[in-house]
């Protein structure tokens, strides 16, 4: 560890078993200090580099460590020599010694880039030994070393050695035969310090030693003929201890000054990278070359003197143009002129003419463009390539000076522009965004059927053919061929109202417009109803419907006429039969004024369709929409029937009376129509049954809807039983239609009778309570008083019902005797309250939907609720299903 650094020493103390145990023990060291923690842990603190001791005791068990402690961190550095004063042929050992912060020292590694000498002196570093020191140039010298901050030098005085050889010195060896030169004799130590000593001078050439002057330590040498001197000096004297030494010395005389210098390349053409060899040559007056001239180089043109490489004596041109290359030496100037185009590029770049990279244009426009080539040099420069573009994305063409053309655009989106440059491809992508709106297109097929409709789009595109994006439904649409209407999500549909060929569609929108052709093929009911067979065929179930309807009205009607016909025969048996066996009324026959006073009873719940009347515990109809049950129900049949009201018992019932359950809302908003006045007429209108007509023929609940008035149905199928000669009988009647629309009763108005006013029901209900308080006399005495004409018609209608009673009581003991049959001044003085048709006949509280020729709430037919046509037929008592 450092010796400015502290460690953590931790003790574990074990008992003979290997196990751990607890407590604190006792630390010491060889050298510096420890400072116990608390527990087993004690810090250490060195003082001195080495080898230490740090010990754990607890009772009679020891552990100790061994610890090497270095040297700390350098907080000084001190050099040191062995030397201060030597020859130069002698050497200094230097030591750098670093101390840390606790005063501990030790040699210190320097290498020899952390070391400063004197120029001239060297310095040999090696690890583990001392840094020694060979000195160059005499003198006092300084030797420092700096590292990690520190620096420390040591100082030297360096003498001359001991001459080790002679030398001659001269400021140059090359002359020309016009020049002189200096020389000088010198011996020289071990280290290359000069001593200048007197010598003797002489020539190896006979003919050179007239050129050398002087004597001593010094001469001069004339240069006069061209080739190379050898120059002698020769020493024998004290600096040499007295020891022979010489030296030579060759000098190179050349021609005299430059006269002439030549250039190779003059009018060469080049390209831009290639490299020209200049193989300057420079001569004199004679013309003597000279090999060793120095030249002097520029260049008058685009490249600049950059491109001239002296030492190797090159141009290499970077720039297009001509270039005169101009060279000079000794004085003496020369030229050349070399013309330079551009190399082939190794790479081009194409931008706008503004210098946007980024190439974009509207089709059908032009883009201008410019183009750069990268020559070898790494120059930029105009470049024209060769130009290929696929004519569907348009053309391109030179448009003015080098590098420049213009892109006539076509197409749209990222096109491709291929150019081809020293063998290369280079592909330039140019983005073409679509023009505005130019026309509109129409697709639509070529032909419909009226009555149907079809879908077509609506495309935009520029003048170039190309798609622009508009919003659909925002087109202003015309069609001869019909209406049209847009869809955001189907697009436009064309409903082909009107036939004919070449229908035109037209579009239009901001200016653009566009057109469509469609022929419309022609259907039935100008397609009104769908295509001709779609129209054939409904027309085909209508007709059948109508002729369905027009026998069932005929039929209906012959079997009314048939009817009519038996009630007119029968109707003059019986005046035959009075007047020729002249038999009076029997005397059991109730006045007809009693049969007059009784009201017409309610009819029974079950023909009523569901709800419940406010304070009733019993079901109330749904105003406006009743159903009659299909169950036909005829007299005799009570234990299917409702009970018979009180006071009127029913033939072929058990003789209990059931009253029906009190109505308190006479009047009440939500509950009107036939279905509450008959409620509440029977609940406020108890008349007293005749006791007469009560032995002789009770009454019962067919009764109550007989005095309400046959529906046609019930024509139908009470005159279904009647022999097959009526019908024949009834067929010779039937003349025209006109007769018997002459003959048909008027139809009540549903509409008008809705709601009873509060004044008929009032003046029914005197009327009623009047009967009621009349005594049997004053019954007869009333009768008596009417005029001979009702008498009689009186008497025919009681010997009528008493024929119907006794034919009854043959075939059927239990059948009733026919409401109707007491005449029809009880219809007309007592009359039902109508019932409300609403929107239509319910079933399964849904109300059926009509049939197209059928308006809701009247009678026709009506969709039941499996989607069935089905005949429906709206009668007093309500709504009935007709099979």
């Amino acid at each position: 560890m450092p010796a400015d650094q502290s460690r953590l020493f931790n003790a574990t103390i074990y008992n003979s078993d290997g196990i751990l145990l607890g407590g604190t023990p006792d630390w010491s060291v060889s050298e510096g200090s420890i400072a116990p923690q608390g527990g087993s842990e004690a810090i250490y603190y060195p003082n001195l580099i080495g080898n230490h001791t740090v010990w754990a005791c607890s009772a009679e068990v020891t552990a100790s460590v061994q610890v090497i402690v270095t040297l700390g961190a350098t907080q000084s550095i001190n050099l040191s020599g062995n030397k201060e004063n030597l020859s130069a042929d002698e050497v200094v050992q230097l030591t750098v010694t670093e101390f840390d912060i606790r005063g501990n020292s030790g040699t210190m590694f320097v290498p020899s880039s952390d070391w400063t000498i004197p120029e001239g002196s060297s310095i040999h570093v090696q690890p583990g030994q001392s840094a020694i020191w060979t000195p160059g140039p005499i003198g006092v010298q300084t030797i420092s070393v700096t590292t990690g901050g520190f620096t420390s030098s040591w100082e030297v005085n360096v003498s001359r050695g001991m001459g080790v050889d002679l030398v001659v010195n001269v400021d140059r060896t090359i002359l020309t035969s016009d020049e002189s030169v200096d020389l000088t004799m010198s011996i020289v130590d071990i280290r290359g310090n000069l001593l200048e000593v007197e010598g003797n001078w002489s020539s190896l050439a006979p003919q050179a030693n007239a050129w050398i002057s002087g004597n001593g330590s010094q001469a001069t040498f004339d240069g006069t003929l061209v080739g190379n001197w050898t120059v002698r000096a020769e020493y024998n004297g004290p600096a040499s201890g007295n020891v022979n030494m010489s030296d030579e010395l060759v000098l190179d005389v050349r021609v005299g000054r430059i006269s002439l210098i030549s250039i190779d390349g003059h009018d060469s053409n080049l390209k831009t990278g290639d490299v020209l060899q200049l193989n300057p040559i420079a001569t004199d007056l004679d013309g003597n070359i000279i090999p060793d001239a120095t030249f002097n180089w520029s260049v008058d043109g685009p490249s600049g003197d950059e491109s001239i490489d002296s030492v190797n004596n090159t141009f290499t041109p970077s720039t297009e143009g001509q270039h005169n290359i101009l060279v000079e030496s000794g004085g003496r100037p020369s030229s050349i002129r070399v013309q330079v185009g551009w190399s082939e590029p190794i790479d081009i770049n194409v931008t706008t003419t503004a210098g946007d990279w980024y190439l974009t244009v509207i089709t059908g426009e032009s883009l201008l463009l410019h183009v750069e080539g990268l020559d070898v040099m790494g120059d930029w420069h105009p470049y024209n390539p060769t130009w290929g573009v696929d004519e569907n994305f348009g053309s391109i063409e030179v448009s003015g000076g080098a590098g420049d053309y213009v892109y006539h655009a076509d197409g749209v989106n990222w096109t491709q522009l291929h150019a081809f440059a020293n063998g290369k491809e280079y592909t330039i992508l140019v983005y073409v965004t679509p023009g505005p709106l130019d026309h509109l297109e129409v697709y639509i097929s070529d032909s419909g059927i009226q009555g149907e409709s079809v879908l077509y789009t609506v495309r935009g595109f520029d003048v170039s053919g190309n798609g622009v994006s508009i919003p659909l439904c925002d087109l202003t649409m015309t069609s001869s061929g019909g209406r049209t209407e847009c869809d955001e999500e189907l697009g436009w549909r064309l409903y082909l109202d009107n036939d004919g060929e070449q229908h035109i569609v037209t579009a239009t929108y901001e200016g653009s417009e566009g057109t469509g052709f469609i022929d419309i093929q022609a259907t039935l009911l100008d397609g009104q109803f769908g295509s001709s067979t779609d129209v054939m065929a409904g027309g085909a179930v209508l007709i059948a419907i109508l002729i369905s309807i027009v026998l069932l009205v005929v039929y209906s009607r012959v079997k009314k006429l048939a009817n009519e016909y038996e009630e007119e025969l029968a109707e003059e048996e019986k005046e035959r039969a009075v007047k020729e066996l002249g038999v009076p009324p029997p005397p059991a026959v109730t006045p007809r004024i009693s049969r007059k006073a009784p009201p017409s009873p309610p009819p029974p719940a079950f023909m009523f369709g569901t709800g419940i009347a406010p304070n009733s515990s019993s079901a109330a109809p749904t105003l406006g929409v009743f159903v009659r049950s299909d169950q036909q129900y005829i007299p005799g049949q009570s234990g299917q029937q409702p009970a018979p009201q009180s006071g009127f018992p029913n033939v072929g019932s058990t003789g209990t009376t059931q009253a029906p359950p009190p109505v308190k809302n006479w009047g009440t908003p939500g509950i009107t129509g036939a279905a509450n006045d008959a409620t509440a007429l029977h609940s406020t209108l108890t008349p007293q049954p005749n006791p007469e007509a009560g032995g002789n023929t009770p009454l019962s609940t067919s009764d109550a809807l007989n005095a309400l008035g046959p529906t046609p149905s019930e024509n139908i199928e009470s005159e279904s039983e009647e022999e097959p000669s009526s019908l024949s009988n009834a067929l010779s009647m039937f003349t025209s239609p006109d007769a018997e629309d002459s003959e048909e009763p008027t139809e009540q108005d549903d509409a008008e009778d809705i709601d009873t006013p509060s004044e008929d029901i009032e003046t029914i209900e005197t009327e009623v309570e009047k009967v009621e308080d009349l005594e049997p006399s004053e019954i007869e005495s009333t009768d008596e008083e009417h005029s001979d004409d009702e008498e009689k018609k009186s008497t025919e209608e009681i010997e009528s019902v008493e024929e119907v009673d006794s034919d009854d009581e043959e075939e059927k003991p239990t059948e009733e005797v026919e409401w109707g049959s007491w005449g029809e001044d009880i219809d007309e003085d007592f009359e039902p309250q109508d019932i409300v048709p609403g929107l239509g006949p319910q079933s399964e509280g849904e109300i059926l939907k009509p049939l197209p020729g059928t308006k809701e709430g009247e009678s026709g037919w009506y969709f039941d609720v499996d989607g069935k046509p089905a005949l429906w037929s709206f009668e007093p008592i309500g709504w009935e299903k007709k099979d």
